[in-house]
């Protein structure tokens, strides 16, 4: 797994030892102007910024080849080292970049939305999606380290700090109850400049490395981290709202379809809504996964899918589920 440190400060020791050809820093225009600050933190003689969008279309097909061609415009070679500076999509893009130009160079993250710092920056996955779908193609890359600066988060809007909880909550639900305690002390507009901050940052960042360090592909005991993404993803790409959000949808009806088939407490459900409404997340309308989406899950085998049940608040197992069964779910939710 990649080094972690919690300070941008702290990447130019790094910088020095790897002893870099060059330092490519990508990020969005928007960012480019807001986080000057972060950016004249990092020291290097020679360094170039590429300018991609913002959001989910950055991980396109197209958006991927336009990086790839700018890689070799600066002429970065494999000594180079490519810093991916945002959001998640920002991270998944960079990184499946990263890792296939010249066969792999070097790549660091360096996450500014809470959503990244806490789930999508660790654990190597990198890609884009596909045929409309949600991360269709990549790969498995670990970057030279993840600096977690919990400064980007003060700036962060309400709904950028909800995004971000939705993975935080899952964090908590799966493994660590301690998490939800802390939690249930803030509320939306408390936490980004909270003394628990950072606490519950490394908090969610360790259950996500508990998982990942011991099944780095993603084959058996990883997919317990995937909670509220079955149905959470056909929803996010349905509905064009954040992942976050769509995690806590995707959390809720899961465990409606879960405690159907007497696998979850109805307490889990239950809390969750309450603790939502605590922190002033409010859910809104109604949203309704789509199955064609639904089924291009990566747990699907046959007629079966390899599902995350939540049993109760910190406790967790994979089960395998007829997949007829959470289609008739589904369709009538």
């Amino acid at each position: 797994m990649s080094k972690i440190t919690y300070s941008i400060s702290s990447l130019n020791s790094i910088l020095k030892k790897a002893r870099p050809s060059q330092v490519c820093i990508v990020t969005s225009g928007i960012l480019a102007k807001k986080l000057k600050w972060a950016i004249n933190e990092i020291k290097f003689s020679n360094i170039k910024t590429v300018l991609i969008p913002d959001g989910e279309k950055a991980k396109e097909w197209e958006e991927l080849q336009k990086l790839l061609a700018q890689f070799s415009k600066l002429n970065l070679d494999r000594n180079s080292i490519v810093i991916a500076l945002g959001g998640g999509t920002v991270g998944d893009l960079v990184g499946f970049a990263a890792s296939i130009y010249l066969r792999g160079v070097r790549y660091v993250q360096i996450p500014t939305t809470l959503l990244g710092q806490v789930d999508s920056a660790h654990g190597g996955k990198t890609g884009i999606n596909f045929l409309k779908y949600k991360n269709q193609i990549g790969v498995f890359a670990v970057p030279l380290v993840t600096v977690v600066d919990t400064r980007f988060i003060r700036s962060l809007s309400r709904e950028q700090i909800a995004d971000g909880l939705g993975e935080i909550i899952k964090a908590g639900l799966i493994k660590d109850k301690s998490i939800l305690s802390i939690l249930n002390k803030e509320t939306l507009n408390s936490l980004p400049k909270s003394q628990r901050l950072d606490s519950l940052v490394k908090k969610s960042i360790a259950v996500k490395l508990s998982y990942t360090e011991k099944d780095f592909r993603d084959a058996t005991v990883r997919q317990i981290l995937n909670a509220g993404h079955t149905v959470g993803h056909a929803i996010e790409l349905k509905y064009k709202i954040n992942h976050g959000r769509a995690v806590i949808l995707g959390l809720i009806q899961e465990l409606q379809f879960t405690e159907s088939l007497g696998l979850s407490a109805s307490s889990v459900r239950i809390n969750l809504v309450r603790l939502l409404n605590h922190l002033g997340i409010t859910m809104g309308k109604k949203m309704k996964a789509g199955w064609s989406s639904v089924i291009h899950d990566k747990k699907i085998t046959g007629k079966t899918i390899q599902f995350p049940v939540i049993q109760k608040e910190g406790k967790s197992k994979m089960v395998e589920l007829d997949l007829n069964s959470l289609k008739k779910f589904i369709e009538k939710v």
